[in-house]
């Protein structure tokens, strides 16, 4: 529990940053989808490392996750033209006192909601499928798009994205990674993106590090990819940082 501590003073001390990266069409990297904002610290220059298997198995997640989601919104308040996503652990899925001024605001502004891309996690399980499904549907009724980040690296079920029907589901670095070293992983790839194609309109491949992925992200068949190929994430791609800022306590 001490890097726990750790990491939520740094939060309320202002040091927790967003840096962004994009998701980009793979034909025209130049055409980008929306981006993506990843935690880092004021002061680091690499990714980084946060406790949140920590967070999470302790159901600490959800402050942060508020932070971060409340962050993106001011940003995106602050500039008509920005399309941002960014995390939130599946422990934070569920609609409830939390979450109440967020779809409040987002309710009152729906050209805010239509630019926001809220990217679920399969590192933890959700409160309850029920409640999980009743949050995406939350979601996208106020305009929001809502992604499943990393598919086939954590605890997500075909089901629940059938049932939820995201706009975008995002496949795990992993297989990129381990389609390059095989031709069997490719063409397992190659069906995954197909399967995902089936349940959601925008398939992105993560893990875009070199030409030779994308090209082979493309015969996979997937048109959206994100990586280091792109760019890596920057503090200060929006042209000023977006800090996070501790949310006061919900009654």
């Amino acid at each position: 529990m001490h890097r726990v501590r750790n990491f939520y003073s740094e939060l309320a001390l202002g040091r927790l940053v967003l840096a962004f990266q994009p998701v980009v069409w793979l034909p025209d990297s130049s055409r980008v989808l929306y981006q993506e904002g990843l935690l880092r610290h004021i002061d680091a220059l690499g990714k980084g490392v946060y406790p949140f298997a920590m967070l999470e198995k302790h159901q600490l997640m959800r402050e942060l996750d508020r932070s971060v989601v409340h962050s993106v919104i001011d940003s995106l308040l602050l500039d008509e033209h920005l399309r941002l996503g960014c995390n939130i652990s599946a422990q934070s899925a569920i609609v409830d006192h939390y979450w109440q001024e967020i779809i409040a605001h987002l309710r009152d502004a729906p050209s805010v909601a239509a630019r926001l891309v809220i990217e679920i996690t399969e590192s933890a399980t959700p409160p309850s499928t029920l409640a999980a499904i009743e949050f995406v549907l939350c979601l996208r009724e106020l305009g929001c798009r809502v992604a499943i980040d990393d598919f086939g690296a954590g605890l997500g079920t075909l089901e629940f994205i059938r049932q939820t029907r995201p706009d975008i589901v995002k496949i795990d670095q992993g297989y990129i990674q381990r389609a390059r070293l095989e031709t069997n992983n490719a063409q397992t790839l190659g069906h995954l993106v197909q399967l995902c194609k089936t349940l959601a309109p925008c398939v992105i491949i993560e893990g875009i590090e070199s030409e030779a992925d994308r090209a082979l992200a493309t015969a996979c068949g997937s048109e959206w990819g994100q990586g280091y190929l792109f760019g890596r994430p920057q503090i200060d791609a929006l042209g000023a940082r977006c800090l996070l800022q501790p949310m006061g306590k919900s009654a």
